[in-house]
């Protein structure tokens, strides 16, 4: 049986190994494996917060083609430090910005349809076509965000006939920031309309989570295919050597709409209450975080030893995510916030570290957590259950035990080599028919 090959369309691509690049490269890493061949459509450059290298041979190997794209990032930088990118949603909530920052973000909005990448269309289309006359590919799969990304593969689909799968890391008009920024009427039906030609174009579509097309009826396309994790990041540790200190870990971005409200007056609480373990804790910070929290973290405890740092690799980031004593996972607080499932939850997951879950008790990610058995979940205002927990992990901590044991069984349907499979299936059916 002849293979199949596989045109990916994905503004995230390696070298700009973001966390947009991660669901993707799983799935064709598993693709790949499994017997098909891939080739890639993505942008010359993306703003993304760091770069790395594939970290698989079968990754390495890909071909990759590489559109241009003329990125407004420079009129949304804050003029005074050089800080956030269109590409991270926090330009929307900078405090005390100037009017030149204000226009921009106003334009980000309101003339940059649907997202700030809408110019890698311009070129991605026309390389698309070359790359598909070429390769000849069987089928096309996107990833989104951006939404721009998905535009390009509907263009791509309906000029070579071509069956698609899209697939959605997030919501495109029900995402959180449109909020707290709504769109002006004309930009806001403008989006929706392109919204609705895609997922009526689209042969098949795939979701992260339930809740991101509310007002759409999709049930004879859609499916669920939940992040996950990679079986290969898995680090068998042997060394069961302990920090120096009770260290507490968050990694990723944590942004205005993630105050941990609950976290930083545990740790008040902690000072008050327990000094003798407050003197123990250390608290270290991975990727971007948001000004405001940064310095109430740091100011919340003299005890407390807080450390902060910008974006580290991967591989590294595995690596102190395996030795950390806790693990805190913020989900934020937006309309929508109860079917949030950061990808981080599936990264904590195979390190048998416990988890310290803030956000919707009711929602997709304290479901897992609780599901899985790798910790436990609480309200944003809940000091007192997290100051307890806290201190439940200190005191396993000291003697050299496992809080919990996580449930090996519903940990493993999250693995990206069983969840591809589903991928998989999909495709199938539309090269098969």
């Amino acid at each position: 049986m002849a293979r199949k090959k596989i045109l990916i369309v994905s503004y995230y691509w390696y070298p700009f190994a973001d966390v947009g690049t991660y669901r993707i490269s799983r799935f064709a890493k598993y693709l790949a494996k499994s017997g098909w061949d891939i080739v890639v459509l993505t942008a010359k450059e993306a703003a993304a917060g760091m770069k790395g290298k594939p970290d698989d041979p079968v990754l390495e190997n890909i071909k990759v083609y590489r559109a241009n794209i003329i990125e407004p990032v420079s009129l949304l930088k804050k003029k005074e430090n050089g800080g956030a990118k269109t590409s991270n949603p926090s330009i929307f909530y900078q405090k005390d910005a100037n009017l030149i920052s204000r226009l921009a973000v106003w334009a980000r909005l309101n003339l940059m349809i649907p997202d700030a990448k809408f110019t890698w269309k311009w070129f991605a289309v026309p390389l698309g076509k070359k790359v598909i006359e070429q390769e000849k590919p069987d089928i096309i799969l996107s990833t989104s965000p951006p939404p721009t990304t998905s535009l390009i593969a509907k263009k791509l689909a309906g000029w070579s006939g071509l069956p698609w799968h899209a697939d959605f890391r997030d919501p495109w008009t029900n995402i959180y920031y449109y909020d707290d920024n709504p769109q002006s009427k004309w930009a806001g039906e403008r989006n929706k309309k392109l919204e609705g030609s895609v997922l009526e174009s689209a042969d098949r579509l795939s979701v992260v989570n339930h809740g991101f097309f509310p007002s759409y009826q999709l049930d004879d396309k859609l499916e669920k295919i939940p992040n996950g994790f990679d079986p290969d990041h898995i680090i068998q540790d042997d060394d069961s050597s302990t920090n120096k200190k009770f260290t507490i870990r968050y990694f990723g971005s944590l942004k205005v709409n993630q105050y941990p409200e609950a976290f930083i007056s545990a740790l008040k609480t902690l000072t008050k209450e327990n000094p003798e373990v407050a003197d123990n804790v250390a608290f270290q910070f991975y990727g971007n975080i948001n000004e405001d929290i940064k310095r109430d973290i740091e100011t919340v405890s003299s005890r407390i030893e807080c450390n902060f740092n910008g974006y580290i690799s991967h591989d590294r980031m595995m690596e102190l995510v395996n030795t950390s004593d806790l693990l805190l996972l913020v989900i934020g607080r937006t309309k929508n916030s109860k079917f949030a499932l950061s990808t981080k939850v599936f990264e904590y997951m195979i390190s048998g570290n416990p988890v310290l879950g803030i956000g919707p008790v009711d929602g997709a990610a304290a479901e897992l957590v609780g599901d899985t058995n790798i910790g436990k979940f609480f309200a944003h205002d809940d000091t007192s259950g997290v100051h307890n927990f806290i201190l439940q992990a200190f005191k396993a901590y000291k003697e050299k035990r496992v809080l919990a044991e996580p449930d090996k069984e519903a940990i493993e349907e999250y693995s990206f080599k069983n969840l591809t499979q589903k991928l998989e299936s999909s495709l199938k059916s539309l090269t098969e028919s």
